[in-house]
């Protein structure tokens, strides 16, 4: 059984006097689904009425309602807080399904009767609901029927997806949504880009909502994953000390772009809620034109002294990587942070752990200075398969690295850049 079944009808009482039309249902939360509580009335007075489902009886055989006293006798029912509208308040309204990834409108309601009472058990959000709705259901399932006698013709199917009320959360009243009813623990089992795909879809309001229901790691995952218009909605529209803390979790270089996006008051306050070393290395970013090497790199990377041994390095390594966004090449710094050559994570493990970086390292280090711009960037990156470009100053001093998913991000339509993984995470 549907709404669109019930909406229309006419309410006779007890005496087959009419009442008006059904117009809507009205549930209450109840132990396990919410229930009808009152029906909603458009009177021959030209007046709406909720009338209380205790005046009412349903007949399953016909799917019809009707009231059980007289017009006169009928009990009136007063909205609460924590009632549903099915029709105002569901129906047409977006809800995430958390099965697909994506946000889908309600296009119908389905509702069960049992044991004396009628229960909301969850909404349609398939092809059949709106079709159920605008009468063309039966005409639909004729024609689709008869195009899949066509050989040379492909089948239609018109499929019903009905979503359990389980998977909804209740109507937040005044707002005009619905909300996922995804518990923390449950939405966190998505994975980020998953998420992500569902924020994307969703209103200013509702974004925040999810964001602020997940732990810090997750949503600086997911807020990196999400459309970068999308990203900055976020972030203007959360509180400077959360938005703070998803920033501090994700790479400078992302955190600048996202920052970059949003109005300069927000920023400002965004970054004196930061750790000031986290700031400082994403006003640095901030300071160069986001088509430029140094728009582009990150300021966290792997570097070491040419005198350090092998099995040194991998002490070190294993102190300060989960800080590195790359760690398949360490590259040696001397005293002044000038670039003086590169090693493999590789050469490094192989290495007998007493001989010096010094003997392993390549000196002819492949960079690009600050003001490179993206196709350097790209050739470079390209013709020596690299995963990662250093960037330096002018006079040769280690400002970051550029990594492989940073260029990818550039030239890359975003559709084909989801199916790259980045292995070095």
């Amino acid at each position: 059984m549907y709404l669109s079944f019930v909406i229309g009808q006419s309410i006779k009482d007890i005496n087959g006097r009419e009442l008006g039309k059904l117009t809507d249902l009205i549930v209450s939360p109840s132990e396990h689904l919410p229930v009808v509580s009152a029906v909603r009335v458009h009177t021959n007075l030209k007046t709406e009425i909720m009338v209380a489902w205790r005046c009412f009886t349903y007949n399953e055989d016909s799917e019809r309602f009707s009231l059980t006293v007289p017009c006169n006798d009928i009990i009136t029912y007063e909205v609460g807080e924590e009632d549903l509208l099915l029709r105002n308040n569901v129906m047409d309204k977006q809800i995430v399904d958390v099965h697909e990834y994506r946000v889908v409108r309600v296009n119908d309601i389905r509702i069960e009767f049992s044991s004396g009472r009628l229960y909301l058990v969850g909404v349609d959000t398939g092809t059949r609901g709106l079709l159920r709705r605008m009468g063309w259901m039966h005409a639909a399932d004729r024609i689709s029927k008869a195009i899949s006698q066509i050989k040379f013709l492909p089948s239609i199917k018109l499929s019903s997806n009905v979503i359990g009320w389980h998977d909804v959360e209740a109507f937040e009243r005044g707002v005009g949504r619905l909300k996922l009813k995804v518990s923390a623990e449950r939405l966190s089992a998505l994975h980020p880009s998953d998420i992500a795909r569902i924020v994307n879809e969703l209103d200013p309001d509702q974004r925040n909502d999810v964001m602020e229901s997940l732990d810090v790691e997750t949503a600086a995952e997911v807020l990196s994953e999400a459309h970068p218009h999308v990203q900055a909605s976020i972030v203007e529209n959360l509180e400077e000390e959360l938005a703070a803390d998803l920033l501090e979790e994700m790479e400078p270089d992302e955190a600048a772009d996202i920052l970059g996006d949003v109005s300069a008051e927000k920023r400002e306050d965004i970054l004196e809620e930061m750790e000031p070393e986290e700031a400082e290395d994403v006003i640095e970013l901030l300071a160069y034109d986001e088509n430029t090497a140094g728009g582009l790199m990150t300021t966290e990377f792997f570097a070491v002294s040419k005198d350090l041994t092998a099995g040194e390095v991998i002490v070190k390594l294993r102190e300060l990587a989960p800080e590195a966004e790359l760690i398949y090449y360490i590259y040696v710094l001397d005293s002044s942070e000038h670039l003086v050559g590169v090693v493999s994570l590789r050469d490094i493990i192989i290495s007998p752990e007493d001989r010096h970086v010094a003997d392993i390292m390549v000196d002819k280090v492949m960079h690009v200075h600050l003001d490179g711009d993206v196709e350097e960037i790209v050739q470079k990156i390209s013709d020596y398969n690299l995963l990662a470009l250093p960037v330096v100053d002018e006079e040769n001093r280690m400002q970051g690295i550029i990594t492989f998913d940073d260029v990818l991000e550039e030239i890359v339509p975003e559709d084909w850049r989801k199916r790259v993984p980045r292995l070095w995470h």
